[in-house]
């Protein structure tokens, strides 16, 4: 098992390096972390459709 971050796009995956992985994670975490009865601290997959 990986705790990289993936993410796709229309079903495919982008290539990331480690700093761009980190960079969304720790935006997307920023985010989501506002909103009401939301905890996270990583996030591991994320699907655009």
């Amino acid at each position: 098992m990986t705790d990289r971050l993936e993410v796709y796009l229309k079903g495919k995956k982008l290539p990331m390096n480690k700093f761009v992985e980190n960079v969304i994670n720790d935006v997307m975490v920023a985010i989501l972390s506002n909103l009401r009865d939301v905890e996270i601290d990583k996030i591991s997959k994320i699907e655009i459709e």
